[in-house]
């Protein structure tokens, strides 16, 4: 089991360093994301800002809880692009024939779908993540005690495994339809409104979508809500920021067996 580890570890490391000594080949790209990404989060935020500051606070929520919640958003969105962004592309893989080379080789296929493309720019969505996470903090008053500091991470790895859940299943929907890109864009578009702003701004069937179907509510809204204890529709037990990890778990569990079912029914379309 031990040497099983060592091998997959040798080999995602390997993995890791093709894909950054790839990214790397053109310095100028790096750089124009460099720019952009930072930009387009910042103007996001400030945009919010310039709202609350002219009208009033968006459902009870001011601005330095806007930031917290925003922050908190980004980060997972952040780690989930590094990580997990080949889950995005798994239409171009069953039309490509891409597949057939994970199959061949002796090891998981989702290991090999998840490893084989670390995105090394996707640190750059971090930035303005952590920047506008950290000011959201202060601004809150946030106690950095051992117990939030445990429960922001459990909170963030948690986000990255719902996310993360979110694309895999939508990806495998591959295996059947072959294209889901314009599926993939749709949810893409959905997060970002869903996790950077509250919740609570959206009608209550909404909510019970992205609470009790969908529980993509869990990433930033609800940890949030418990972080800075304010009144939420729903009642459930445990502190809300403890059902972020439990749940990202279970459902990134679930799309993974979802992954295995639609392996069974892949029909290789490459040349």
């Amino acid at each position: 089991m031990v040497a099983k580890l060592r091998h997959y570890g040798s080999v995602a490391a390997c993995f890791a360093r093709l894909a950054v000594q790839r990214q790397l080949e053109y310095p100028l790209f790096l750089v124009s994301w460099l720019l952009m990404i930072p930009i387009h989060y910042f103007s996001g935020i400030w945009m919010l800002r310039i709202i609350v500051d002219r009208f009033q606070p968006l459902n009870g929520w001011d601005f330095p809880e806007l930031a917290f919640i925003y922050g908190l958003g980004l980060l997972s969105h952040g780690l989930l692009v590094v990580f997990f962004i080949n889950t995005w592309h798994m239409d171009h893989m069953v039309i490509n024939g891409a597949f057939d080379r994970l199959l061949l080789r002796p090891m998981s296929v989702f290991f090999q779908l998840v490893a084989s493309y670390v995105n090394f720019i996707g640190l750059i969505d971090l930035i303005p993540g952590t920047i506008i996470f950290i000011y959201g903090c202060q601004a809150v008053g946030l106690e950095w005690s051992l117990a939030n500091i445990g429960k922001l991470i459990l909170v963030v790895i948690g986000g990255v495994f719902l996310r993360a859940a979110l694309f895999v299943s939508l990806g495998t929907i591959a295996f059947w339809t072959k294209r889901n890109a314009s599926t993939v864009d749709f949810a893409l578009s959905t997060l970002e409104r869903v996790t950077l702003y509250p919740l609570s701004l959206y009608p209550y069937i909404v909510q019970m979508l992205f609470t009790f179907l969908i529980p993509i509510g869990f990433i930033s809204f609800y940890p949030a809500v418990d972080f800075l204890d304010k009144a939420h529709a729903f009642q459930l037990p445990l502190g809300f920021a403890l059902w972020t990890p439990l749940l990202g778990l279970v459902y990134f569990w679930l799309s993974l067996r979802l992954f295995r079912l639609g392996m069974k029914n892949y029909e290789s379309s490459g040349s």
